[in-house]
């Protein structure tokens, strides 16, 4: 009898320590094909990561605050230190910060905001102003299921540990799995790696690029390298961060470049013009975000609603705005236009704020984009950073 029980803990035993030695060569091989592509997730959401190391020193602030939160777009489009520049020079006193972030939706947006939000309470600290981008095509089912992959991944960096605690006690099996990603797995899930490989094995359908002149992108290299030399002669000290403190969360100002940078800006923009360019771009956002189709998807508008309750906390005033779209290209059918319409009264409902929508302002024309979406620097950011300081300076 007890050599039978002596056999069989020997048995689990060795049972144990196998599935044991399983878990840690799985665990390895996670690891070497991070490490392998360099993956890290400070790499793929650094500018978040640094953004919200900033939130301290910010909130410590003497000057009235000012927040602009949003997607690329904002991060393109609004120019901190430009806003600040003409804003006090009417004698008044206010710093402000370029809370744009790319590759996001409003679903992990409101993830963000809490943190902001977090620190602003936390400290009995209040915005003056907050502007948050609505971005319709960045609240899409399209752009909702390009996302799925990245999910759990994002939600254990930008969730607190009390929400993945909210989590694993309405799910245990998916709360351990957050965690297991939070800190077994550099924040790199399962998921992640093989959407990752499943894009190379089995590719999206694409509609064919259409082809450039070679000169056009000759000429778009060579501005290019002489911008990058430009760039390091001009700011020998930055250091290469994703948020940068010093400007703000924004970029650099056309006041304290040089004469030769600012030309060679203008050449290269120039070089984005062409409608082949655009074609491609526009096909590029049908296809990953459904921005003229707009069929939107309930989640993220939700998500996009508790991220201006999140600002409504800790801000004097919080506006909603719709950044100017290039409507050259990008054309809404009559249907997607009531489908926009339809959100917007959604969200001002909720909310109690109205949309103040930017769309279509004449003070940005087609040559102030740098593809269908995004504006230039030092033309379009320039030009409706200036419209924003109009809009809201008498606020201030």
């Amino acid at each position: 009898m007890n050599s039978s029980i002596s056999n069989s803990r020997k048995i689990y035993s060795k049972i144990c320590l196998g599935l044991l030695a399983l878990f840690i060569a799985a665990m390895g091989l996670i690891h070497f094909i991070v490490y392998l592509h360099g993956a890290n997730a400070s790499d793929f959401l650094g500018r978040v990561f640094e953004s919200k190391a900033a939130l301290p020193k910010i909130v410590k602030e003497e000057k009235d605050l000012v927040l602009m939160f949003g997607s690329s777009m904002t991060q393109a489009g609004f120019s901190p230190r430009q806003f600040d520049r003409l804003v006090n020079a009417e004698g008044k006193n206010i710093k402000s910060f370029n809370y744009g972030f790319g590759g996001l939706n409003p679903f992990f947006q409101d993830y963000l905001s809490r943190r902001i939000a977090d620190e602003f309470i936390a400290n009995d600290r209040q915005l003056k102003l907050a502007i948050i981008e609505f971005n319709p095509f960045q609240t899409t089912k399209t752009r909702w299921a390009g996302a799925i992959g990245s999910i759990d991944s994002y939600l254990t960096i930008l969730a607190s540990d009390e929400e993945l605690w909210e989590i694993a006690k309405a799910e245990p099996e998916r709360g351990a799995l957050l965690y297991n990603i939070k800190y077994l797995r550099r924040h790199i899930s399962a998921q992640l790696i093989t959407s990752y490989y499943g894009r190379g094995l089995f590719p999206r359908a694409r509609r064919e690029r259409l082809e450039e002149p070679k000169a056009l992108i000759d000429a778009r290299r060579e501005a290019g390298r002489e911008l990058t030399e430009l760039f390091a002669k001009e700011y020998p000290d930055f250091d290469d961060s994703d948020w940068y403190y010093p400007w703000q969360g924004g970029g650099t100002i056309p006041e304290e470049r040089s004469a030769r940078t600012l030309e060679v800006f203008k050449e290269y923009y120039a070089t984005f013009q062409h409608e082949n360019m655009k074609e491609n771009y526009r096909q590029n956002r049908i296809a990953s975000a459904d921005i003229e189709g707009l069929n939107f998807e309930p989640l993220l508008i939700e998500s996009f609603i508790q991220i201006v309750k999140n600002f409504q906390q800790f801000s004097d005033k919080v506006e909603v705005v719709m950044l100017p779209r290039g409507h050259q290209w990008i054309k809404y059918s009559p249907e997607a236009q009531a489908r926009l319409d339809a959100t917007i009264k959604q969200i001002e409902a909720a909310t109690g704020i109205t949309i103040r929508n930017h769309q279509l302002i004449p003070e940005i024309t087609p040559e102030m984009f740098s593809d269908v979406t995004h504006l230039a620097r030092y033309s379009g950011d320039v030009a409706y950073t200036n419209y924003l300081v109009k809009q809201y300076k008498d606020q201030l």
